[in-house]
C-alpha cells in the first residue's frame, strides 16, 4: 500500500486547484468521478454530484485509494470530507494529476 502523492493539508501548492476546489466543487468532483472511473465527464455526473455530492465524493474518494493502492478506509474518506472537505476535493484532484488523469477539465489545462 501506498499513500497520497500530496498531504491532505497541502492545499496551497498548488493555488489554482484550490481556488476551483472552493468555487467549482460540484463541477470537481463529477470530473473526478468520470476521470478515475476512464470515461468522459456528463452533466448526469454533474446532477448527482448537486443531488448527493457528499456521497459522491466519499465514493470517489475510496475509488482514488483502490485504485492507486492508497491507504486508508470509508471511516477516514467519510472524516476527510466531513471535515476538510475543501482540503479533501483539493487533494484527490493533485492525486489524480499527478497521475496523468485530467481531474477537473477544462479548468486544469
Amino acid at each position: 500500500m501506498s499513500t497520497w502523492d500530496t498531504g491532505l493539508f497541502d492545499c496551497f501548492s498548488n493555488p489554482k486547484v484550490c481556488v476551483i476546489s472552493w468555487f467549482c466543487g460540484p463541477c470537481q468532483g463529477a470530473y473526478q468521478m468520470a476521470g478515475v472511473e476512464d470515461r468522459e465527464c456528463t452533466p448526469v455526473d454533474l446532477i448527482l454530484m448537486l443531488l448527493c455530492g457528499f456521497c459522491c465524493i466519499i465514493k470517489t474518494r475510496g475509488l482514488i485509494r483502490d485504485k492507486f493502492g492508497i491507504e486508508g478506509s470509508l471511516v477516514m474518506d467519510i472524516l476527510h470530507i466531513w471535515c476538510c472537505g475543501i482540503c479533501a476535493i483539493s487533494q484527490q484532484t493533485r492525486q489524480l494529476d499527478i497521475k496523468g488523469i485530467k481531474p477537473a477539465g477544462f479548468l486544469m489545462d
